[in-house]
């Protein structure tokens, strides 16, 4: 018997070998197409060598340093990298281990910058349901995933609330009826107590693709200027190029106060993420307290930095950004056209390599379909992200299909043959 504490102890788990490209393959021989870069963390594919040279060159010199008395080169040039790309504004990286760790930093900075600022009354953060942040309990408690908060509801901080901009169809006047919700809302709740509002760009698990009314993120960013209120855009799935944009708000026209990053921040090689604070949040600490209190072991850790360095630098030598860009039209267009031959498929949405299909449920069965339709695919050598949930409600099922920024037509169109066939035998089984 193993000795591993699975994610589900009552499934068996098949051994992974290795990994080239947009495939895996297991022990057994078996060949899997990634068709969700993992949990849209592989950005750069399977098998690159050279990360591993970095980190082990990185690792045959120092591998932990705590950060509480050292920093490292590539935790420096990591932080310049980003920061590059942000410009014209200056920004400023605190490295973390992942997207869980992200949210309870950002959290945690938020109510520190407000304190030194003497708005000890601003606790609360705001997000809207659906969301996902991370699985920690201040993260999951910023979360507005009814299925995932739903067993751990007595844990969570009281301090946050929940909230969505409301579910309106897109028309010319979709932004402003959602901007007036959540206005309404904030002064419902006293904006004297509203620290921050977080939210995802494009809906990754619990909204699975879906993309914002046009300028409702700039109206929410208005509204958060307003009201002294953070904004933190949570990037940990669409940033590192993976809507087309090195990082999605910038599509949106949007400056956020803080950034959280993860998951293709290091492709997955080593477990890293980040918190991006706008040098306004960044003066604040260090012309107030000049320390932010708050501290993870492996905070900054140099492994994981000289991963996420050789990423970004593989990814601005291959142009892979706007790869993920072209590319993502031609997934986009793939998925249309299954959507056209089942009834299993009500819509297609996304950006760039961020695309999702929106499932036709099973009444009482949220999930099911999504859920059905991702064990399928990997059971016939298929990798996709089953999602469910809306806004409010744990009813809802999609997924969300979105290969590596690497990927190329020919492997998109195989993407698309082994999904139909997936997509052919799941709707045969729920009788639609």
């Amino acid at each position: 018997m193993s000795g591993v504490f699975y994610r589900s102890p009552v499934k068996a788990y098949p051994t992974i070998s290795h990994g080239r490209g947009v495939f895996l393959w297991d022990t057994d021989g078996r060949e899997y197409l990634d068709g969700s870069s993992g949990a849209l963390v592989v950005n750069i594919g399977h098998g690159r060598t050279e990360v591993a040279e970095a980190m082990a060159e990185q690792a045959s010199r120092v591998a932990f340093a705590h950060t509480a008395r050292f920093t490292s080169e590539a935790q420096e040039r990591l932080g310049s990298l980003i920061a590059r790309r942000l410009e014209p504004e200056t920004y400023f990286t605190y490295l973390v281990s992942g997207g869980g760790e992200a949210t309870e930093t950002a959290i945690k900075l938020a109510r520190q910058y407000h304190l030194e600022r003497g708005q000890a009354k601003k606790v609360k953060v705001m997000a809207r349901w659906a969301s996902y942040h991370g699985n920690t309990l201040g993260a999951l408690a910023a979360s507005g995933h009814l299925a995932r908060r739903r067993p751990y509801e007595p844990l969570l901080a009281n301090q946050v609330f929940v909230h969505f901009e409301g579910a309106v169809p897109h028309s010319p006047d979709s932004a402003c009826l959602c901007l007036a919700h959540l206005e309404a809302r904030i002064q419902q709740e006293n904006p004297e107590t509203i620290s921050a509002l977080i939210l995802e760009v494009v809906g990754g698990s619990a909204l699975s693709g879906f993309v914002p009314h046009p300028g409702y993120l700039k109206g929410v960013e208005q509204l958060c200027r307003r009201y002294d209120i953070l904004l933190i855009v949570d990037e940990v799935m669409t940033g590192m190029g993976r809507t087309g944009d090195w990082w999605a708000h910038r599509a949106e026209g949007v400056r956020p106060d803080m950034m959280t990053l993860a998951k293709g921040l290091a492709s997955g090689y080593s477990p890293l993420g980040a918190v991006v604070a706008h040098e306004t949040v960044w003066e604040t600490i260090r012309h107030g307290s000049g320390t932010f209190a708050h501290g993870f072991t492996f905070s900054g850790n140099p492994v994981s930095a000289a991963a996420g360095v050789k990423v970004m630098e593989i990814m601005e030598a291959e142009d892979l950004v706007r790869r993920g860009q072209e590319q993502g039209r031609v997934l986009a267009q793939t998925l249309e056209r299954l959507k056209d031959e089942s009834p299993l498929i009500e819509s297609v949405r996304g950006r760039g390599l961020m695309q999702a299909l929106v499932l036709k449920p099973v009444p009482g069965r949220p999930g099911a379909v999504a859920q059905g339709l991702g064990d399928d695919a990997f059971q016939h050598g298929l990798i996709i992200y089953p999602g469910s949930g809306s806004s409010g409600s744990t009813e809802g099922d999609h997924l969300l299909v979105a290969p590596p920024l690497t990927v190329s037509v020919a492997e998109i169109a195989e993407l698309g043959e082994r999904l139909l066939a997936s997509v052919k035998r799941v709707q045969e089984s729920v009788s639609l």
